[in-house]
């Protein structure tokens, strides 16, 4: 993510509840504008599709 090699970013949520949660990322200093391109929903999960904003 920090050289810009990363373009987007597909992500599925699963409703599971696990403590506080399972972080994504390590901790730092990143920030990335992102764009929703789309949704689906595989019976129970949710598959977000975002694209990194140049």
């Amino acid at each position: 993510m920090k050289a810009g090699l990363v373009d987007e970013f597909i992500i599925t949520f699963a409703p599971t509840i696990i403590g506080n949660g399972i972080s994504l990322f390590k901790e730092g200093n990143h920030h990335l504008e992102l764009s929703l391109k789309g949704t689906k929903q595989f019976n129970q999960f949710i598959e977000l599709h975002y694209q990194v904003k140049k």
